[in-house]
């Protein structure tokens, strides 16, 4: 085989390779790990700027959720009766 014939099955197997990636990542995605993922950052960058009264504002309404969601857990709720 020469060169180009080597260089060109080389790209074609990388393209397949990266379809079949994008589609698991699709196929199994799932929707809070992915909104959770990049939603932190964010969020974070966002509280750095704002000014003191809307960053604890900010800190207030994480804390209320985080609460939320912990008590659900604690009861039993939350991912079985998402998926019921």
């Amino acid at each position: 085989m020469s060169n180009s014939t080597i260089a060109l099955l080389l790209v074609i197997g990388v393209i397949i390779f990266l379809l079949a990636v994008i589609i698991y990542a699709i196929a199994n995605k799932d929707e809070n790990n992915l909104q959770r993922s990049g939603s932190f950052a964010s969020m974070a960058a966002f509280h750095d700027m704002q000014g003191k009264d809307k960053q604890n504002a900010i800190e207030t309404v994480i804390e209320r959720q985080a609460q939320k969601k912990w008590e659900e857990q604690e009861n039993g709720e939350g991912k079985e009766n998402e998926k019921g």
